[in-house]
């Protein structure tokens, strides 16, 4: 495990498990969130800035972004939908395009309806706000481009992702599911690892510059230095012992403390990037 030496010009922050808690519906750390607001003005006054990346769409991350004290939405870099969409500079990519889409939410439909289940309106994750669809309910969730991401049943999920899952083989087509930690939401991504989704984007972004930080807790938040990506992670992280090893940092605090304690470090850097302005 190395220190950072210099300050990255981008620091990008997961949210589920490392800025909030992982299970859904556990309080948000308010006062430790304002403070990584805090730290990143002063990051952003010496020329690095911070921003979010996450499976979570682009208007929920801007809304939450700006809620915590990062910017206006599109002033800060995101990294959405688990690396598939990305607000860089302002400019919105779609970086991993979703042939299948269109045809995966019929799907989801028609198996919501053999389960007898009743469609409610498009929704947003409890922890921006939205609210569970009831038990016999199911719901997609709102605003994604380049995923889909359904509530419902933990019963009703598991067979759209075995059904998904066996279409997609059937049909030589490359899809992957994610579900939270209670079950009741899945979310369904282009390609067949869910956890390189932001590996590819990132080092897409980097383009080797080396001016890129990821901070995270698990190995979806993992980019080999060799793409020109550094990782930290907070505390309770899951990862592998060679990742440990090659991490920038690992916070000896969990959650956003661990960010927190991440970016304060980070502020120590500040002279250098001011020295290569």
């Amino acid at each position: 495990m190395t220190a950072p030496d210099e300050l990255p010009r981008t620091i990008l922050l997961d949210l589920n498990g490392t800025l909030i808690p992982s299970s859904p519906g556990a309080p948000q750390d308010t006062a430790g969130l304002r403070k990584v607001g805090q730290l990143a003005q002063e990051l952003g006054a010496a020329g690095s800035v911070v921003g979010l990346c996450s499976d979570s769409p682009l208007e929920q991350l801007w809304e939450f972004g700006q809620d915590i004290g990062l910017g206006e939405p599109r002033e800060f870099p995101v990294v959405a939908e688990n690396g598939n969409v990305a607000d860089i500079d302002g400019r919105v990519r779609v970086m991993t395009p979703f042939a299948a889409r269109k045809q995966v939410r019929s799907t989801v439909a028609a198996l919501a309806s053999e389960h007898g289940l009743q469609q409610a309106d498009e929704t947003l994750a409890p922890e921006f706000g939205g609210v569970r669809p009831g038990r016999d309910q199911w719901a997609f969730g709102a605003n994604r481009r380049a995923s889909v991401s359904v509530f419902g049943p933990r019963d009703f999920l598991v067979t759209v992702g075995q059904r998904l899952r066996d279409w997609a083989g059937g049909n030589h087509t490359e899809i992957s599911t994610e579900s939270s930690p209670d079950g009741r939401y899945l979310g369904i991504h282009p390609y067949r690892r869910v956890d390189l989704g932001k590996q590819r984007t990132l080092a897409t972004l980097a383009s080797g510059q080396k001016e890129l930080l990821m901070i995270g807790n698990s190995l979806a938040d993992w980019v080999p230095a060799c793409y020109g990506v550094r990782c930290a992670f907070v505390a309770d992280s899951n990862i592998p012992d060679d990742v440990r090893a090659e991490a920038w940092r690992i916070s000896e605090q969990p959650d956003v403390h661990g960010v927190i304690d991440i970016l304060t470090r980070l502020t120590g850097l500040t002279a250098g990037r001011a020295g290569r302005s």
